[in-house]
C-alpha cells in the first residue's frame, strides 16, 4: 500500500504547500482537511479545484519531472501524507503500471492545456460583460484589439479626459407629483435614453448617481476628438430630452463638460470594483453641471479650446468654485455647427448650422 511509504505532513490554514512553476519532490495525499490548487492570471486567482480527504494531488510532476502547474494551499489545517520521488518511482517501477501513467500524463497534459485556454477565455467573457453596461460596443470591440498592450492599462494613469454629467433639474419637485413606479419608469427611461447617446459618441459610462449621469471620453480607449465626442454626445441629450416631455413636461436637463487631466483605473475593493476617473477635471465638471440651469450646456474654456470651430456659444460669466483659487471662464453651448458622426469638412458644418438648443 502507498501508506505504507511516506510521511505525514501538518499544513495550518493558508500555509503554501507548493507553488506553481516548482519542481515536483512530493506527492500528497489528503488524510484531512480541504486544499485549494489554484493559478494566478493578471493578478486573479483562479481556482482549478478543492480537494477534500481521499484525493491526492502534485503526482504527475514527480512522474513527468515538469515543474508544477498550479499552486496548492492549505485550507484550514489540513494533514496530508506524503510521498517522495524515489518512495513514487518505487512504487510504479512495474512496467505495465508505468505505462498506464505515462499514457496518463500525455492525456492529463492536454486536458490541462485546454482548461487553461477554457479559464483565460472565461475570465475575458466576465470583463468583456462587465466593460458592455458601460461601453458601447464599438469600444468593447477596441478594448479587446488593444488588451495586454500598452495602449490599455486599466491599472492607473493620469489621462487628458473630457467629462459630461448631466441631471435632471428640480427633480425632487417632479417625483412629489408621481408615484414611486412612475418615479422608476421615469429615470429608467431617462438613464436608457442618456445611456444610448453616450455609447453612440463612444463614451463610457462612469457612474449613475441618482437622476445624474457621469460619462468619461478617452478612457479607456484613447479617442483623438474626445472633447468633440462629449459635446456632440451632450447636445444630443439635450435634444432626446426635448423628445421626452411628451411623456412629462417638466422634464428638462442641466450638462457639465469639463477637459483635464485626472486619474483613471480599477479603483475599490475585491468585493466591489469599478473603472472610473477622479481628479480636479471631474470636480469642475460636476460643479458645470450644478451651475447649468434647465436646457443649458455649459463647458469649460479648455474644453472650448478644443471644440470652438465646431459650436456655438454666449460666454457667460467665470465662475468661482470652492477650492479654486481662480475664477472659471465658462461658456453656455447654443448650437452644433458640426457633429463629429456626421463630420465632412467645411460644408458640413455649414450645412448644420442651424442646429440649436
Amino acid at each position: 500500500m502507498i501508506y505504507d511509504r511516506g510521511k505525514e505532513k501538518t499544513f495550518s490554514d493558508g500555509e503554501i504547500i507548493f507553488k506553481e512553476n516548482d519542481y515536483g519532490r512530493e506527492m500528497f495525499i489528503i488524510k484531512s482537511g480541504i486544499v485549494k490548487i489554484y493559478r494566478v492570471r493578471n493578478g486573479r486567482e483562479i481556482i482549478l479545484a478543492n480537494l477534500k480527504e481521499g484525493d491526492f494531488f502534485g503526482e504527475m510532476s514527480i512522474f513527468t519531472g515538469q515543474k508544477r502547474s498550479a499552486t496548492a494551499q492549505a485550507t484550514g489545517e489540513s494533514v496530508l501524507h506524503t510521498v517522495d520521488q524515489d518512495q513514487f518511482k518505487d512504487y510504479v517501477k512495474e512496467p505495465v503500471v508505468w505505462r498506464i501513467l505515462e499514457r496518463m500524463s500525455h492525456r492529463i497534459k492536454e486536458f490541462d492545456d485546454k482548461m487553461e485556454d477554457l479559464l483565460i477565455e472565461d475570465e475575458l467573457r466576465k470583463v468583456v460583460q462587465l466593460f458592455r453596461r458601460y461601453v458601447s460596443p464599438q469600444v468593447v470591440d477596441e478594448i479587446l484589439k488593444t488588451a495586454g498592450t500598452a495602449d490599455l492599462d486599466l491599472s492607473g494613469e493620469l489621462r487628458e479626459v473630457t467629462v459630461l454629467f448631466a441631471d435632471i433639474r428640480n427633480f425632487t419637485t417632479i417625483a412629489e407629483r408621481m408615484r414611486p413606479h412612475e418615479v422608476v419608469d421615469l429615470l429608467n427611461m431617462y438613464l436608457g435614453e442618456m445611456t444610448h447617446v453616450v455609447f453612440r459618441y463612444d463614451g463610457t459610462v462612469d457612474k449613475y448617481i441618482g437622476d445624474a449621469i457621469m460619462a468619461v471620453f478617452n478612457a479607456p480607449v484613447l479617442q483623438k476628438e474626445h472633447a468633440w465626442l462629449a459635446v456632440s454626445a451632450a447636445f444630443h441629450i439635450q435634444e432626446a430630452v426635448a423628445s421626452m416631455r411628451a411623456v412629462n413636461p417638466f422634464i428638462s436637463v442641466g450638462i457639465g463638460i469639463n477637459t483635464g487631466s485626472a486619474i483613471l483605473g480599477n479603483i475599490g475593493t475585491d468585493l466591489h470594483l469599478d473603472y472610473t476617473v477622479i481628479g480636479d477635471a471631474v470636480n469642475i465638471a460636476s460643479r458645470l453641471c450644478r451651475d447649468a440651469g434647465p436646457g443649458q450646456l455649459l463647458i469649460s474654456a479648455k474644453t472650448y479650446d478644443y471644440v470652438q470651430k465646431y459650436v456655438e456659444v454666449i460666454n457667460m460669466d467665470p465662475r468661482r468654485f470652492k477650492g479654486k483659487a481662480e475664477a472659471i471662464e465658462v461658456f453656455n453651448i447654443t448650437g452644433l455647427k458640426s457633429d463629429i458622426k456626421n463630420k465632412g469638412g467645411e460644408d458640413a458644418g455649414r450645412t448644420r448650422a442651424d442646429k440649436k438648443l
